[in-house]
């Protein structure tokens, strides 16, 4: 009777831990008529986190704003008018900011798929205050398809399934495609 007892406790509890955990991180927003989907992917391989994020789009009011969580990869998804963003500046403190405008790195959206134009990877080197830079700041765009279709499969199965998952990035890469063949293919 007290194994009954504490498996049911233990299930759930578990239910519940699983709807506070997840439902909210599984919330996306259903595509609009010449909307996709972007995903923004933003790597620290050294150095501060920032605070948060900003990318320009076409057009008056399409910009993006991400705040960044206290880890060293972050990921957004959101439902976005199909244009083309270009990333634009990473705020490393409200006042301290690196402008990469002029870096042109940018994120295609076609509309009715899930777009993925790279990881913006960054190495900074702050003061012990955080109010400027020592050495400076690099960062480069790379190709991180299977890290990108690993995290939309673990957090968002079923648009994984409803959606094409495209690279839009400099240049040409099948990953998706081939990655795409192989889920149908036993082994």
């Amino acid at each position: 009777m007290t194994i009954y007892a504490e498996s049911s406790f233990t299930q759930k509890l578990l239910l519940l831990l699983s709807v506070i955990f997840t439902f909210p991180a599984l919330a996306i927003e259903p595509l609009e008529k010449d909307e996709g989907y972007i995903l923004v992917a933003l790597k620290v391989e050294q150095g501060y986190l920032p605070t948060y994020v900003t990318l320009s789009g076409e057009g008056w009011g399409n910009g993006l704003k991400y705040d960044l969580k206290p880890t060293s990869t972050n990921y957004w998804l959101e439902a976005v008018e199909a244009g083309t963003y270009e990333w634009d500046r990473l705020y490393l403190n409200k006042d301290v900011y690196l402008d990469i405008e002029d870096a042109e790195l940018t994120i295609k959206v076609e509309p009715g798929k899930i777009n993925y134009g790279g990881h913006l990877l960054l190495h900074t080197t702050m003061n012990a205050s955080r109010n400027s830079l020592l050495g400076g700041a690099r960062f480069y765009f790379n190709n991180k398809a299977s890290k990108a279709m690993t995290y939309l499969d673990n957090n968002f199965p079923s648009l994984v399934k409803d959606y094409d998952l495209i690279y839009t990035g400099e240049h040409k890469d099948h990953f998706f495609d081939y990655a795409k063949q192989l889920k149908g293919v036993k082994l």
